[in-house]
């Protein structure tokens, strides 16, 4: 398998574990709330506080959703060119250790 071929199939799992690894935290985060409901660990004012720090955590990624998806493709661009340089540059004379 070509080199090119490795890290193309080293980003694609990269990118995997990372989107299972924000559902995850998303389904913890949301388990850890609704126990604490349940057994009333959490007082009213903290109840607030944290639908406040809800509310504007969610504002912040709708306003910068945007510009992430933008500099999400920019460096999926730069990672393809420098694959690509790479390989061109000939990548067999690289040196494993």
């Amino acid at each position: 398998m070509k080199n090119a071929n490795l890290s193309r199939e080293r980003m694609v799992w990269i990118a995997v574990v990372a989107a299972l690894a924000t559902s995850a935290s998303w389904l913890a985060a949301i388990d850890v709330a609704l126990l604490a409901r349940r057994s009333h660990a959490v007082t009213p004012e903290a109840l607030v506080a944290l639908r406040a720090l809800a509310r504007a955590a969610w504002l912040l990624i709708r306003q910068a959703a945007p510009v992430a998806l933008v500099a999400m493709v920019v460096a999926g661009v730069i990672a393809l060119a420098w694959t690509e340089r790479n390989e061109a540059r000939g990548g067999d004379r690289t040196r494993h250790a």
